[in-house]
C-alpha cells in the first residue's frame, strides 16, 4: 500500500497488507533505537555510581532498593501510554480525527497529574519506605534515601518519542560524569557521589521534555494534533483509565513483587541485593527489545481491528510471538555468554560477582516464557480488554512467583536458589495463562462470539 493521505494524517504504508514482518521491524526499530540510548544510560550511569566505591555493594544496593518507588511511576506513565496507544491506534484505523485530537489532549492533561502526585506523595513517603518498609540497614539506607530524594522530580516526567530517550539519555551520561565524582580529567565535578547521578537523570530528562513539547507544538509528529484544553474530554480520561490502568497495576504488582524479593534477599545476604540491582539493569539487554516489539504489536494489532481486518490482526500475533521468541533466545546466549565479563566492570566484591554469573546462568532462559507472555497481554490491550492483562500478571506475580519463592525459600530452605527458582517458576507458569488466555479471546473474537471495542 502506498502511503495514504486520510484528512491530515498518513497511514503507515503495509499497515493493512503486505510483508508483516517487515512491519515490526519499520515499527519496533525506531523504538528500540532510543531504548538502546537507555541501555547505554542505565549501563554508564550504573558504571559511574560504582566508581564511586566498587569494594562497597550497599551503594547500588542501595540504588536497587528505591527500584519498586522508580517502576510505580513508570507504571503510571506506562499506563497512560497504553490507553492513549490503544485509542489512537483504534481511532487512525477508523479514520476518526476528532477522537485523535481529544485522545492527545485528555491524555496530556491525565500525565500532568499523575506526575505531579506522583512526585508529592515521593517525598512525603521516602524516609518510611526505604527504613521501615524494606527493614534496609544504615549503609543500604543512606544511599537508598540519597538517591531517592533526588531521583523524585524526574519521575514525574513521561517520555514516549525515540528523540526524546535519546536526548535525554544523552545529556545524561554527559552529566553523570560532573555530577557523581570529584575530579573529571583537568575539571572539577561536582562529587555528589550517588545524589549525582539521581540529579544528572532529572537535569537530563528535564531538557528532553522540553524538545518534546517542542516537536507537538510545531507540529512535527507524524499524526498533527491541534492541542486545544477544551478538547480535553472526562470520558476520555476515562477510557484511557480503563485501557491503562490494568496494565499500570499489572507493573505495579511487578513493583510489589519486587519487595517482596528485596525483603528476602535481604535475609539472606544483603549482597545479593547489590547483584539482583546489577541483573536487573543488565536484564533491560534482553526486555527492551521485548517492549519494542510488544509497543509495535499493540499499534499492528490495533489498527488491523479498528479496520475490521481480524485474520491480518490474529496473524500479526502470531508473526510477533515468533519475533520475540528468535530476539530473546540471542540475547539470553549472549548474557550467559558475557556474564563474568560483563559483571567484573560493577564490582569487586567476589561475593556479589558470583551472585550475578549465577543467577545470569539460571534465569535467564526462562525469558523466553515471558516473551510469549508479554507479547500476549499486548493483543489483549489492543482489542481494547485489557483486564485479563492484569489478572493475568496478578496469578503470574502473586499467584507462581511469590508464593514458590516463599515455597523455595523457607520451606526446601534452598536460599537464594529457591528466589531464582521463583521467578523462573513465575515467567514459565505466567507464559502458559498468557498463550491460553489469548488464544480463547481470539476464537471468540474470529468466530463473533466477543466483539472487540471501538473507540
Amino acid at each position: 500500500m502506498s502511503e495514504e493521505m486520510t484528512g491530515t494524517f498518513r497511514e503507515v504504508p503495509g499497515m493493512f497488507d503486505g510483508a508483516l514482518r517487515s512491519l515490526y521491524v519499520r515499527l519496533a526499530a525506531p523504538i528500540f533505537m532510543g531504548m538502546v540510548f537507555n541501555i547505554l544510560y542505565t549501563t554508564v550511569d550504573t558504571l559511574f555510581i560504582s566508581a564511586i566505591d566498587r569494594s562497597n555493594p550497599a551503594i547500588i544496593g542501595g540504588t536497587g532498593l528505591i527500584f519498586p518507588v522508580v517502576f510505580v511511576a513508570i507504571s503510571l506513565s506506562s499506563g497512560v501510554m497504553i490507553g492513549v496507544s490503544s485509542l489512537v491506534a483504534r481511532a487512525m484505523g477508523e479514520r476518526n480525527r476528532k477522537v485523535l485530537n481529544r485522545v492527545a489532549d485528555s491524555g496530556l492533561a491525565l500525565a500532568s497529574v499523575l506526575g505531579i502526585l506522583m512526585v508529592v506523595l515521593g517525598y512525603v513517603f521516602a524516609d518510611w519506605f526505604v527504613i521501615t518498609f524494606m527493614g534496609a540497614d544504615a549503609q543500604y539506607a543512606r544511599y537508598a534515601q540519597e538517591y531517592l530524594r533526588w531521583i523524585l522530580p524526574g519521575l514525574g516526567l513521561m517520555k514516549y518519542m525515540m528523540v526524546t530517550m535519546i536526548t535525554g539519555n544523552l545529556l545524561n551520561i554527559i552529566l553523570d560524569r560532573f555530577f557523581i565524582l570529584e575530579n573529571v580529567g583537568p575539571l572539577r565535578g561536582l562529587g555528589m557521589g550517588v545524589s549525582g547521578a539521581a540529579l544528572a537523570t532529572v537535569v537530563g530528562q528535564s531538557l528532553a521534555i522540553l524538545y518534546l513539547v517542542w516537536a507537538f507544538l510545531a507540529g512535527k509528529t507524524t499524526v498533527p494534533i491541534a492541542w486545544k484544553f477544551r478538547d480535553v474530554r472526562l470520558p476520555i480520561i476515562g477510557q484511557i483509565v480503563v485501557v491503562g490502568l490494568p496494565g499500570a497495576l499489572s507493573q505495579m504488582l511487578l513493583a510489589i513483587t519486587f519487595v517482596v524479593i528485596n525483603r528476602v534477599l535481604i535475609e539472606i545476604d544483603p549482597r545479593s541485593v547489590t547483584a539482583a540491582t546489577l541483573c536487573g539493569r543488565i536484564d533491560q539487554i534482553i526486555i527492551l527489545p521485548l517492549l519494542a516489539l510488544s509497543t509495535a504489536q499493540l499499534t499492528i494489532v490495533g489498527q488491523n481491528i479498528g479496520r475490521g481486518n481480524l485474520l491480518r490482526a490474529r496473524s500479526a500475533w502470531r508473526t510477533g510471538a515468533v519475533m520475540a521468541v528468535i530476539v530473546t533466545a540471542f540475547s539470553a546466549t549472549l548474557m550467559v555468554i558475557l556474564a563474568p565479563f560483563i559483571y567484573r566492570a560493577f564490582t569487586s566484591d567476589s561475593t556479589v560477582l558470583s551472585y550475578t554469573i549465577r543467577q545470569t546462568r539460571m534465569v535467564e532462559y526462562s525469558f523466553l516464557f515471558a516473551a510469549m507472555a508479554m507479547m500476549a497481554r499486548s493483543v489483549i490491550q489492543a482489542v481494547g480488554r485489557p483486564w485479563p492483562g492484569l489478572v493475568i500478571t496478578g496469578m503470574r506475580m502473586l499467584g507462581f512467583v511469590v508464593p514458590f519463592i516463599y515455597l523455595f525459600v523457607y520451606g526446601f530452605d534452598w536460599g537464594i536458589y529457591g528466589v531464582w527458582g521463583g521467578m523462573i517458576a513465575g515467567n514459565v507458569l505466567g507464559a502458559f495463562l498468557s498463550l491460553g488466555w489469548v488464544g480463547r479471546l481470539w476464537d471468540r473474537i474470529v468466530k463473533g462470539e466477543l466483539a472487540y471495542r471501538h473507540t
